[in-house]
């Protein structure tokens, strides 16, 4: 078996090559983003490809949805993962069409393409709402909004008067104190998302690759955001029904390698916050329980929790053997 490794541009693909290089499995690096990429994927013998978009940028996201279209409609390849998987990916817009026509739980949630609609929004709605940007992880861009005046702000950005303007520009943190970093070549016209803000007191993170599963909560940064970027985990037991609910959203939407970021309120409610195909995995472990890391296997609609390090390779050791599994199988 051979398989290809798109590049990614950022290398963050490197993972793929670490973990087949593990697991002693073929490959190649195949250059997606060439102009001649339908010519290189035609005339590649590999068996499927591994994918990881690029997302820092519209545009790399735009170049990858379009052209893994091709690929798996046209062309007919296998990739890992899925390509509604990677469509869905780092587009909140395209996260809640799917949750909510799929009638699992999220937040309230309102996009608009009309600036008038969204000001007559403004004019009724309570407060506080969150503004999210469409693309973007590690809460970067979020804001809490807490009145009409503030909210026509932010409209008036995202819908310029004539093109006279600069767009929803998000800001990156730098090494500096107090100087962000404006991504300017990635701006957000002509809509804009509004969440209702949700008394949340825990986010959890429960991730499903294969038939792998793995949860834990996120810690809270110093801005109240439950990301748990860079600043660790929480590990505690998984609910059974959170590891359900994640187990029924990759059912329903066929997804290989999935993490479902869950909101739990002070009523204990659970709401879908986030469906990451690939996601942050800097730890060996992506779970541990009573001081054992570990996962879960899922057997006879129970969970059974397996001791061991299983997450290798940010996560992409699971991958391999998932695809490469799949692939056998048919």
């Amino acid at each position: 078996m051979k398989l290809g490794i798109f590049k990614e541009f950022n290398n963050k693909h490197q993972n793929y090559i670490d973990a087949c290089n593990e697991l002693k499995v073929d490959y190649e690096i195949i250059d997606i983003y060439a102009d001649n990429w339908i010519e290189i994927i035609k005339n590649s013998d590999c068996d499927g490809f591994l994918v990881r978009p690029s997302c820092d940028k519209q545009d790399w996201k735009n170049m990858y949805d379009e052209r893994l279209y091709f690929i798996t409609k046209y062309l007919n390849k296998k990739i890992y993962p899925s390509y509604d998987e990677c469509y869905i990916y780092e587009s909140k817009n395209r996260m809640f069409y799917w949750l909510e026509a799929n009638g699992f739980p999220h937040v309230e949630t309102h996009v608009f393409y009309d600036k008038n609609e969204a000001l007559n929004f403004l004019n009724k709605c309570e407060y506080p709402l969150v503004y999210k940007p469409n693309l973007g992880s590690s809460c970067v861009g979020i804001k809490f909004v807490n009145n009409y005046k503030e909210g026509k702000k932010l409209v008036n950005k995202a819908f310029p008067y004539k093109g006279l303007g600069m767009g929803m520009i998000k800001k990156y943190k730098t090494r500096y104190k107090f100087i962000n970093r404006p991504a300017l070549d990635d701006r957000q016209y002509n809509y804009i998302m509004f969440q209702k803000k949700e008394d949340v007191v825990a986010e959890w993170r429960i991730i499903k690759i294969g038939n792998s599963f793995f949860g834990h909560q996120k810690l809270i940064d110093k801005k109240g955001f439950h990301s748990g970027a860079g600043i660790g985990a929480i590990w505690r037991k998984p609910p059974k029904k959170l590891l359900d609910l994640c187990d029924s959203i990759c059912s329903k939407g066929n997804f290989y390698s999935m993490a479902c970021d869950i909101f739990e309120t002070k009523e204990k409610k659970y709401y879908v916050n986030e469906l990451q195909t690939t996601f942050g995995s800097y730890a060996e472990s992506q779970m541990i329980i009573d001081n054992k890391p570990g996962r879960y296997i899922k057997k006879n609609n129970d969970y059974i929790f397996q001791e061991g390090i299983f997450n290798r390779h940010g996560s992409y050791l699971l991958r391999v053997e998932h695809f490469v599994e799949i692939l056998k199988n048919k």
